[in-house]
């Protein structure tokens, strides 16, 4: 029955739509893994070396050096894309800091000879197999369906033109030499001397202060086509979208310009360079976020083993609780049964699929975040057992943090787990969605785009489960389990309506403005990480909002943190 023909017409119609955008994530992950091994495998040389190797034995040498390192890291990537961010530029400044960070903290601790020894138990050890396993299951899936992905050599090709810094575009300037003497028809081609991909050129604007004519060839009679002509003070422009032709040749070197008046002509030629797979971005963009995830993990146990050994004891003793089971199962139950319920909304089921399953996440992980928060850390306050963690060398502040950590481990695991199931779905609901409205195939841009702009939603969303996550944390220092889950739900209903309470205020008297503006301040703006509308559009969520909300996310998790120990440090554990 595999090889009826009916069914691989079937098959070839629609699996490469479904497929190739999980290949494209996959090899993402893969190249993130590849660079993460071929980082550490680096360092480990290092750490051979004596000076290196032992540099971080003293902890309080360990973290200055890794301060220096991330510090000169984070100023670079500073300089190199805050002046291309535009009007919200400053933005960047507290995200890039903290990447430098990240990575200065995973050079200065890979290099040392005790993470050398520890690679295999680290691998093993606490949520990363979760999440590798998880991860290394969705690239499985991705790659073996590499027969059927459109053209993966052009997708692979067009990676290495992907613009790292900055939007693509590069001006060059070209001086071509008049010739006086000569009519203007006689004037020679002088070659252009610059270079250029124009496979990659989606853009093009030519401009000349002098009438010249563009050619493929220093002879007029090998000219492979008739030259363009650019008259002074006109632009000629080219559109890849539009299919318009090329005015220079695909080989620069062939690139000649006749220069037809008696002064000296400066044209200039800005090009808009893009890959010519332009979803290829995101192989980059995954590759990054996994690198970073690993080392930002690796660096965390390493710099601080006492907060990594609470941090990882809460988090498999959360993972090991059936609540934690039956959420995961209703999480997939959910997510695979939003991929085929029919919403009925005329073509937009996709967008419902997308509101639905991210919600769903988020809910599941606040969820779990407020009830590990009670168990782990009001029932062991109350049961006596902080007592027995506090009385080793363990201070109050790294119990919080541990606490903390570890019910964001989980959490993530959680986020990461069914994250995968509904990138799967989602690159077969427009699939789904076409077969049963008997539409024409849609091909499989549309379902990697559908992807993308879901991805920095779910990011949005863990980053507000990390902020009621530590609400929870620092109210169950004082709170019992259901006093806690009451107050961080009125504080999340409250907190997403905190923006339209200011904005009503304005117009009311000053009572009621003073109002919304102290809950405003008191309770935390969560509308922040709330962009229901750019769901329901599908677009793409900026990276510089991203990064907004990064900003807001760090200020609030410290003033928590803050409130959190002058709870829990006067609290009577005996």
């Amino acid at each position: 029955m595999l090889t009826h023909p009916a069914l691989v017409v079937g098959l070839a119609k629609w699996v490469p739509a479904w497929i190739t955008p999980l290949w494209v994530l996959s090899i993402g992950l893969l190249i993130g893994v590849i660079a993460a091994v071929a980082l550490y495998g680096v360092l480990s040389l290092l750490s051979l070396v004596t000076p290196l190797g032992h540099l971080a034995d003293k902890p309080s040498r360990g973290i200055t050096a890794s301060l220096i390192v991330g510090g000169l890291i984070g100023a670079g990537l500073c300089a190199t894309y805050v002046p291309t961010a535009g009007e919200y530029a400053n933005t960047l400044f507290l995200p890039l800091i903290c990447i430098g960070l990240v990575l200065g903290f995973g050079v200065i601790y890979g290099m040392w000879h005790r993470t050398r020894s520890e690679w295999g138990s680290m691998i093993n050890e606490g949520v990363i197999p979760y999440l590798l396993c998880t991860l290394g299951l969705f690239a499985l899936v991705g790659l073996a369906g590499t027969p059927f992905v459109e053209d993966p050599r052009s997708i692979l090709n067009s990676i290495a033109a992907v613009n790292l810094v900055g939007d693509g575009t590069e001006q060059i300037t070209v001086v071509v030499k008049a010739s006086p003497e000569l009519p203007a028809g006689e004037a020679p081609f002088l070659p252009a001397n610059i270079d250029y991909q124009l496979r990659n050129v989606t853009g093009l604007t030519i401009e000349s202060d002098r009438t010249v004519l563009l050619g493929d060839s220093a002879d007029s009679a090998s000219f492979g086509r008739p030259p363009q002509r650019v008259n002074e003070g006109e632009k000629l422009v080219y559109n890849y979208e539009n299919r318009d032709l090329p005015p220079i040749p695909s080989d620069p070197t062939r690139l000649h310009i006749q220069n037809r008046e008696i002064d000296d002509a400066k044209v200039v030629f800005t090009f808009k360079n893009q890959p010519l797979v332009p979803q290829a971005s995101s192989i980059l963009v995954i590759a990054f976020t996994l690198f970073l995830t690993l080392t930002g993990l690796v660096a965390f146990r390493q710099a601080a083993p006492r907060v990594w050994a609470l941090a990882l004891s809460t988090a498999k003793n959360e993972m090991a609780q059936p609540l934690y089971l039956l959420l995961l199962a209703i999480g997939l139950f959910g997510v695979l049964l939003f991929g085929i319920y029919p919403f009925n909304t005329l073509g937009d089921d996709i967008r419902l699929l997308k509101d639905s399953g991210v919600t769903l996440i988020m809910v599941l992980g606040m969820v779990q975040a407020v009830w590990s928060a009670g168990t782990s850390v009001s029932e062991e306050i109350e049961g006596r057992t902080a007592l027995t963690v506090l009385s080793k060398p363990v201070s109050r502040r790294s119990f919080i943090l541990g606490k903390y950590a570890g019910i964001m481990l989980s959490v993530l695991v959680l986020f990461v787990i069914l994250s995968a199931v509904l990138t799967v779905v989602i690159s077969y609901k427009p699939i789904y969605d076409a077969r049963e409205t008997a539409s024409g195939d849609p091909i499989w841009q549309t379902g990697h785009d559908e992807i993308m702009t879901t991805l920095p939603v779910l990011g949005l969303y863990l980053m507000e489960t990390m902020a009621i996550g530590a609400i929870a944390v620092a109210l169950a220092t004082r709170l019992p389990l259901l006093a806690n889950f009451i107050s961080c739900f009125m504080i999340y209903v409250i907190g997403n309506l905190t923006s339209p309470l200011v904005a009503s205020a304005r117009d009311n008297n000053e009572l009621v403005g003073f109002v919304g503006k102290l809950i405003a301040v008191v309770i935390p703006n969560l509308n922040i990480f709330n962009v229901q509308a750019a769901v329901d559009t599908g677009n793409q969520i900026p990276l510089i909002y991203l990064a907004g909300a990064f900003n807001y996310l760090v200020c609030f998790s410290i003033a928590i943190w803050m409130l959190a120990m002058l709870l829990f440090e006067d609290r009577d554990l005996a």
